[in-house]
């Protein structure tokens, strides 16, 4: 067998796989058609188990080759992790079932450098357990990881002595060092621990065990008393009471002859049972608890005065001037039309009273027939559910038969989908290789982006790194202007103005002066103002008090007006409680005689139905003689209903289709119209875009013409006041100017000599080559 070119098919095989794109099966199946045509079936086999082990054990063997990669980071290479997994797994999993010599073959038309380093790891087994079993616990059972992985590499550890030392001596010309080390006695590789004995100690003698508990008595309840059930519970009562006063008495008889401690103050004259008496009065009277009222409600109290603040003040005066208008305009009303309202809203209160009565009426009937109602629609509830059940059994028997419909209409669906996801799936597996070949393309064109745009990146850090240059020479060249020092100090007068040419300009001196005029002017204001907030309180206490004398007196005439109400309203509640009553009793005789001549109306019509009853069961006896002509109408009567319900059925069925295909072919029209308005509203918005855009820009740019003509026309201003002000100070004072002029000229002198100086120096330290 070619194992070389297998192990190469499974590295291709297992690198080319893409989890996102396709399963493990249609993966492997698809390369196998593509690039293993020449292999055999049981070749074919071994590339599918491989692959799938590798798969299903990936985590598991990513462990073990990571470890590797760490602990012998100068012997391996990170590139041929995929065949260290291969081998891995075929060691740790599947050794069992490989044959020795095969496996030998396997391994050494591989390179032995890279298999000596494997396999040496693999089965050096203290490695293995101090750096791998840790990690491999965390995922896997400890005792599966224990017995069968680590017990496997045991096992098979004597079987691979031959091919440890083979590979070590064609890798690196020495023999394996595991090997040699197991072929060594115990004696020379390991020496032998000492082995911890117990001291010789005395036994401590063990505690007796305790007794078992005593078995708890049983008790024994006495007999049932025979007169326990023939005594009622009063003759019981009237024994207690007089074995009580049989025992009293004996008690009494024992003590008679005792004589009692005699005190001297109880020859002393007392009142003592007339305050007992009275404390238990007292006590009697207040264990009354079924009284209805403890104590009775006061009947004179004391109105207490309540003081009221300012809001409240003024709240209950705009109440009272609410109802004084209202008086006067009745007042007003009855002089100008001469007639007051009162008969109207005695005959308002009589039509109202009229009303109530005959609302109670009203609702008194109404619940009389809501009874009637009630007694006729639980006799309607009966007979509906008679109907509901014949009808629910019809529905049954029609709903298995949908049933059945659906069912098939179902299957057909579903083959119908099967063929479509055929047709999918061989349209996807086209679409595959078109991906592979775009990906392709886009890296190509990623890679001479990067390279473009690292050019691009060395020639701005280059145009950078110039500017940095400059600008660091003119900083220095500013700085070395900003140290010449320049003198403008000037004395200070506080009697005289700046000169600026100001409105109100005014000296430090003046400024003060007006200061304490303006002081003084609002202290006076202050003071007139204390008193006018003195007055105004004083007249908003004395309004005040007249308000609150003007409140009391109208809540007294209010409080005998509501007394007065109260009892009136008390009186016609009573009145309205009699009638209801009277109104009530009437209205339940009624219904009681409505009820009675509802029954007897029932009794003779059920009287009626039974007879109606016998009737027909003699009429059926004198039927039964043309029983056969009748059954042979009904036969009839059968096929005609069954060949109609074959026909409805049919048109049902032809009905549903139609429905079916109208409502595709709506569904096809609807998407086709929701993407021609998703393709419109895309270029809509494309154009106004683009249009906003160009607005956008024009504003722009007109807008920035605005602010630089601005800017030009404020900088003109600005150096128009700046000459005309120098011309101004320049008349006021030309002496100073001249000093000003003159200090000019000489720091411009002193900055032009330090700048040749600097020339001067820089040139004499270049070289001479340079300079030349």
């Amino acid at each position: 067998m070619r194992y070389q070119q297998l192990i190469t098919h499974v590295i291709e095989l297992i690198k080319s796989y893409n989890p996102i794109i396709l399963t493990p099966d249609s993966h492997c199946e698809q390369y196998i058609q593509e690039n293993c045509k020449k292999l055999f079936d049981t070749e074919i086999m071994f590339l599918k188990q491989v692959f799938s082990g590798v798969q299903r054990y990936e985590e598991f063997l990513k462990i073990l080759t990571k470890t590797m990669f760490t602990l012998l980071s100068s012997t391996t290479n990170r590139n041929d992790a995929t065949l260290y997994h291969i081998f891995s797994y075929l060691i740790l999993f599947r050794l069992d079932e490989l044959p020795y010599n095969e496996f030998k073959k396997m391994v050494n038309e591989q390179d032995p450098v890279k298999m000596n380093v494997l396999l040496q790891f693999l089965f050096d087994i203290d490695k293995i357990i101090t750096h791998i079993k840790p990690l491999w616990n965390e995922i896997y059972d400890p005792q599966y990881i224990q017995e069968t992985v680590i017990g496997g590499l045991e096992q098979h550890f004597p079987m691979m002595k031959d091919l440890l030392s083979s590979l070590s001596s064609r890798a690196t010309g020495k023999q394996s060092e595991l090997v040699q080390e197991d072929e060594r006695p115990e004696s020379a590789t390991k020496k032998q621990p000492t082995k911890t004995m117990p001291f010789k100690l005395s036994e401590t003698k063990k505690k007796p065990e305790p007794p078992p508990p005593p078995k708890p008595e049983q008790y024994k309840s006495k007999p049932i008393p025979s007169n326990l059930n023939k005594k009622t519970l009063q003759q019981i009562e009237e024994d207690n009471k007089i074995r009580f006063e049989q025992s009293k008495k004996k008690v009494q008889e024992t003590y008679k002859d005792t004589k009692q401690f005699e005190f001297k103050t109880d020859l002393r004259p007392t009142n003592y049972e007339t305050i007992k008496k009275e404390v238990e009065d007292t006590l009697n009277q207040q264990l009354q608890f079924n009284m209805k009222i403890a104590k009775p409600a006061p009947v004179d109290l004391e109105t207490a005065e309540i003081k009221l603040n300012a809001a409240a003040i003024l709240r209950e005066e705009m109440l009272l001037k609410k109802k004084q208008e209202i008086e006067r305009e009745r007042v007003k009303n009855l002089e100008v039309n001469l007639r007051d309202s009162g008969e109207f809203e005695e005959w308002k209160r009589q039509q109202e009273e009229q009303e109530q009565i005959a609302r109670m009426e009203h609702q008194q009937q109404k619940k009389i027939e809501m009874e009637l109602a009630r007694e006729a629609a639980m006799r309607a509830q009966e007979e509906k559910y008679k109907e509901n059940r014949i009808l629910a059994e019809k529905m049954k028997i029609e709903a298995i038969e949908r049933l059945k419909e659906r069912q098939e209409l179902q299957q057909e669906q579903v083959e119908h989908k099967k063929q479509l996801i055929e047709q999918i799936i061989e349209a996807e597996k086209k679409v595959y290789l078109q991906v592979e070949k775009v990906q392709e393309k886009n890296k190509q064109m990623a890679e001479d982006q990067k390279l473009e745009m690292a050019r691009m990146l060395e020639l701005k850090r280059q145009e950078d790194e110039q500017i940095r240059i400059k600008r660091e020479e003119l900083i220095k060249q500013i700085r070395e202007l900003e140290r010449q020092p320049i003198k403008r100090t000037k004395g200070y007068d506080p009697t005289e103005t700046m000169g600026y040419g100001l409105l109100e300009e005014m000296s430090l001196a003046e400024l003060r002066d007006r200061l304490e005029v303006v002081k003084a002017e609002r202290k006076a204001e202050e003071e007139e103002k204390r008193k006018e907030i003195v007055n105004q309180k004083d007249e908003y206490l004395s309004s005040m008090q007249r308000k609150v004398q003007e409140i009391k007196a109208h809540r007294q005439a209010e409080s005998q007006q509501k007394d007065m109400e109260r009892e009136a309203k008390r009186m016609k509640k009573q009145k309205e409680e009699e009638l209801r009553k009277k109104i009530r009793e009437e209205q339940l005789i009624q219904v009681q005689n409505k009820i009675s001549n509802k029954k007897q109306v029932k009794s003779a019509e059920e009287q009626r139905i039974a007879a109606e009853v016998r009737e027909t069961k003699l009429r059926q006896q004198y039927m039964n003689a043309n029983k056969a002509m009748v059954e042979m109408k009904a036969w009839k009567s059968q096929q005609d209903g069954l060949e109609r319900e074959i026909k409805n059925r049919q048109n049902e069925k032809l009905i549903v289709q139609e429905g079916v295909e109208s409502v595709n072919l709506r569904e096809r029209k609807i998407l086709a119209e929701q993407a021609k308005r998703l393709v419109k509203a895309k270029v809509d918005f494309n154009q106004a875009y683009d249009h906003e855009l160009k607005t956008a820009y024009q504003m722009n740019d007109q807008l920035y013409r605005e602010e630089t003509d601005n800017r030009t026309q404020m900088h003109n201003i600005q150096k128009e006041w700046k000459l005309e002000h120098t011309k101004n100070m320049i008349t006021r004072d030309e002496y100073k100017q001249k000093i000003s002029e003159i200090s000019l000229q000489n720091s411009k002198k002193k900055q032009q000599q330090t700048i040749k100086q600097e020339q001067s120096r820089q040139l004499q330290q270049l070289p001479s080559a340079q300079y030349s």
